[in-house]
Formats: structure tokens, sequence, C-alpha cells
């Protein structure tokens, strides 16, 4: 079944299909045992500093194996977010009346979505047409269909510098990968945004952070404010403790040897970002997403939630 609004096939019940968290022995207790405690222990907790304290550490953990991401220090202004996807909402509610939007194929459903949901004929795909001064840019890196930092960013980085293109950098899967290089220092930024959706398995939890340099105030700064805390302060304390408990590069370490052996299984190469196989020879062509190659997950695999044989 297609997405009415994306034309991309469902791929969620395929073996390989989606983009998923491993469901990690070691992961899955932590996060287990750190929503028995906040249960017992929610009313006895400061919900400030639990909130404050995750904001920085996670902004932290999330460079510390990427000593290639530079400029990342500048991004101050930090909002708790339901995953990525919230961030995008607000990006597409702050542009949609007065830009063109530009993506890349092969991009995030969700981004696929909204082009076709309220951008329609105020779109266009990045390799047809040059940016342009009226333009708004989302783009993920790691990119979402390979897993890889697009070969191009750095040149459309600078052509949005120049034509003054506000930019938002989807970095969900940065820590699914280690030693990536990434220019955050490009005035056209405006967000840049990331989860723990796919690292550890709480993708039901919704745990997210956008970062700016200068602070637009639009909702999600308000709800993140210590007055109001109106934000998942549950995700937020078993985020804190994931994080605390596991370092950035855990799930690339321990899954990268299975990366290596499944890949070589299916005649794949391995993806900069553990989870994924990407197919360059068209033999699994009912995974493809938009793009020029074929993205396999094999998390679903690992953790036995699926078959492949």
């Amino acid at each position: 079944m297609n997405n009415t609004q994306t034309n991309l096939p469902d791929l969620k019940n395929k073996p390989f299909g989606g983009g998923y968290s491993v469901h990690d022995s070691e992961t899955c207790a932590v996060r287990d045992l750190a929503v028995h405690n906040y249960m017992t222990d929610q009313y006895s907790i400061s919900h400030d500093e639990i909130k404050n304290n995750f904001l920085q550490t996670y902004k932290d953990w999330i460079f510390s194996t990427h000593p290639g991401i530079n400029g990342w220090q500048e991004y101050n202004h930090l909002c708790f977010t339901q995953g990525t996807t919230e961030s995008f909402a607000q990006f597409y509610l702050r542009y949609r009346d007065n830009k063109r939007l530009r993506l890349r194929q092969g991009e995030y459903f969700y981004s696929q979505m909204m082009k076709n949901l309220w951008y329609k004929n105020n779109f266009a795909w990045l390799n047809e047409d040059d940016i342009k001064p009226n333009d708004v840019v989302l783009i993920s890196a790691p990119f979402g269909d390979t897993g890889a930092v697009p070969e191009e960013l750095e040149n459309l980085l600078t052509k949005c510098d120049n034509a003054n293109v506000p930019v938002m950098l989807d970095l969900a899967y940065v820590n699914l990968a280690v030693h990536m290089e990434i220019d955050l220092s490009h005035k056209c930024i405006e967000y840049v945004v990331s989860s723990l959706s796919k690292v550890f398995p709480i993708e039901h939890y919704r745990v997210g952070i956008r970062m700016q340099r200068q602070k637009f105030e639009d909702q999600l700064y308000v709800v993140n404010d210590d007055q109001y805390n109106y934000i998942n302060l549950l995700s937020v304390y078993v985020g804190q403790k994931l994080i605390q408990k596991f370092n950035a590069s855990f799930i690339y370490n321990k899954y990268k040897s299975k990366q290596s052996l499944m890949c070589k299984e299916l005649h794949v190469q391995p993806s900069p970002c553990v989870y994924f196989g990407i197919d360059h020879k068209q033999k699994f062509n009912e995974y493809n997403r938009g793009g020029q190659t074929n993205r396999l997950c094999f998390s679903r695999i690992w953790d036995g939630r699926k078959n492949y044989v």
C-alpha cells in the first residue's frame, strides 16, 4: 500500500523495511528500569533540573564521537521535542506561506508528505533547479536514504549562505555512525535537530532535541519554558538515563560486525549508519524510497522481531 501523500511504498511489514532502533537487551533493560524509577519517584524529582541537564548533556553526547563535525558549540538555544518530527512541523509552519520547499529525493517520508500537503506547486527537488532566494531547505545528514553525509552538502550549504536560504539539518541518524564530517558553522543553518528514537528502543517515547544559534520564539520555546514544562517529562528522564549509561558509539560498536556479515550475505554495501545496507545493484527494488539506491534496515532482524529467510 502506498501512502497517498507520498506515493512511497509502505515497508513496515517487510523484514528490511523502515528505519527502526534495535531492541537491544542492554538498552531495553536500562529503559525499563528508568521507567520504573520515574513512576516511583516522580513527585520527588526536580523536573526543571532534569530537563535542563538533559538538553545540555544530550547536545554534548551527540557530537562526542564526531570530531569532524564543527560549529555545534554555537547552538545554545535548546528545546526538547517529540522526536525530530515535532521540529519539522514547526519548521514547515514557519515557512510554508512564502517559501519554495527543497528536498533531496529519498528524504524522510514525513517531509515528502509535507511537500504534497502544503507546498504542492511551490516545491522542487534539489536536483531539479538551482537554489533561489525564496527557497527553504530541509536535508538529513546522515541522509535518510543512504546513511551517508550527502556529497553535495557543503556546496549546498554555501549556496544557501549566499542566497540567505534557511536550512534545517536533520541529524536523526548521526549516532548510528562515527567520525562524520559536517560544517555546522554555515550561517544559513537555522535549526539542527536530532533524536534518540533510532539509537535506543524508545521510538514511542519520542525523545528529541532542537538547537538554534539565535532564538526564533515559537510554540516549542513556550512549552519548554520552566514556568510550564509542558513536555513529556517521563521521556526526558528515560533519555537522560540512557545517555548517562551508554556512550554515543555504543550501538555502532556493538553491531558493526553484524552489519558487515549481513551485507556480505545479501551482497549489499554497508552504510556508514550501522543499521543499514545499501543496494546499488537493484536487487531489492521493493525497498526503494525514491532515490537511486535501495535501503535495507537490519535492526528488526537482529532483535528477532522479523525474519528474512
